[in-house]
């Protein structure tokens, strides 16, 4: 088995997905997002943005990620690391495709609507309980404009995209079915 790359916008199942696979196989799980958000703190001056929105961070990290993956290639242990700050265009070439599987999650094919109200009815801690439904919705609406170009990416440059606009739980034991 590979290690496993997880990327893609916020509140698209990645985080999910990854507790689901530790269950059932025995992986290190690195969340690349505690690291972004202690560089943006401790390190203000290395421009690193911890938003939920994908940004120019996306370049920065991937550099990281290069470094971080190719220890990682050099050991027998398995890992998995999930990020909601890289783009598959800034990864492509960062990471060794022979040794990581890459999957990005994202959400084109629902309206901000539809998605804020999942949100609220199964979400009960982090970033979105702290914003109220006229600033989510906005929030809602880039994520899905950049899910969309997240799902072209994955098209050029043949990553594994799964749409979770839709149940949510089902694309992820799909997903998990094809690892296992």
């Amino acid at each position: 088995m590979k290690n496993i790359l997880i990327a893609g916008v916020a509140k698209s199942g990645k985080s999910l997905f990854c507790k689901k696979l530790i269950e059932k196989e025995k992986y290190n799980h690195i969340p690349l997002d505690y690291f972004t958000a202690s560089m943006k703190r401790n390190f203000p001056d290395w421009g690193i943005k911890s938003s939920v929105i994908i940004n120019d961070t996306s370049k920065k990290l991937s550099t990281l990620l290069n470094t971080v993956t190719n220890l990682i290639d050099d050991t027998d242990e398995k890992f998995i690391i999930d990020s909601a700050h890289i783009m598959p265009s800034d990864i492509i070439n960062n990471i060794n495709r022979d040794n990581w599987d890459i999957y990005f999650f994202g959400y084109p094919n629902i309206n901000a609507t539809d998605k804020l109200n999942e949100i609220r009815k199964y979400i009960k801690d982090g970033w979105p309980i702290k914003k109220d439904d006229n600033e989510l919705l906005i929030i809602l609406e880039k994520l899905i404009n950049i899910s969309k170009e997240i799902s072209n990416e994955c098209k050029k440059y043949n990553i594994k995209f799964i749409d979770t606009s839709f149940d949510l739980n089902e694309k992820i034991d799909e997903i998990l079915n094809e690892i296992l």
